[in-house]
């Protein structure tokens, strides 16, 4: 393998899953061996001309992580310890509102919203693949939109789930919050209470 650079002409060759992967050129050439000048971005190699620092810089940096702090090792921790969130027992459907989430910002016992859930993240931080730095930067506020840009296909509710200490309150005071309970009382005397449940159609 040392002496087959790919008909591509010069270009490193790939190991594992990009040992033998090909594509098919653009502009007519056929099909070539993938080398470094013609891998996508996303299959982790980095192009030897063109790209310089300041081009890439939304490509996220890794981060070596201590031995111990795998995604495996977290998922082994939440087995084994059932209230990372702390809560000794207590309710994890307490209402708590986002200036209480924001009272909690510290490495020690930092809580962060996700889907409207609270969860305390301070027993994540240094599992976190793309490092603590990055966990540091959502805590005490509402990261349900920066996961979703990074993390859309990662079940984050599931995950953290150990964590969590309760739920959004999304009451704003001074709101009427007795118009919504007449509609509750209205769909109970019209047969959609608990004991007249039916699959009306």
């Amino acid at each position: 393998m040392a002496g087959d650079e790919g008909s591509s002409g010069g270009g490193r060759v790939f190991g594992g899953l990009l040992a033998k992967a090909t594509f098919k050129s653009a502009d007519g050439g056929g099909v070539k061996r993938l080398d470094k000048d013609s891998a996508p971005a996303s299959a982790g190699t980095a192009r030897s001309s063109g790209t310089t620092e300041s081009t890439r810089s939304d490509v996220a940096k890794k981060v070596q992580l201590g031995a111990g702090y795998s995604q495996m090792d977290w998922m082994r921790l939440t087995k084994r310890d059932p209230d990372l969130a702390g809560l000794k027992g207590a309710s994890r459907k307490r209402k708590i509102s986002i200036e209480e989430v924001a009272l909690h910002k510290t490495e020690e016992d930092g809580w962060t919203v996700f889907k409207g859930k609270v969860y305390n993240i301070a027993p994540y931080l240094g599992f976190h693949p793309g490092g603590k730095r990055i966990m540091i930067s959502i805590i005490g506020k509402d990261c349900t939109a920066h996961f979703n840009k990074y993390h859309a296909w990662i079940n984050g509710a599931f995950m953290m789930e150990k964590c969590q200490v309760g739920v959004l309150d999304t009451h704003v005071q001074g709101s009427d919050d007795e118009d919504s309970e007449d509609e509750d009382e209205d769909a109970d005397s019209e047969g959609g209470g608990d004991g007249d449940f039916s699959f009306r159609t």
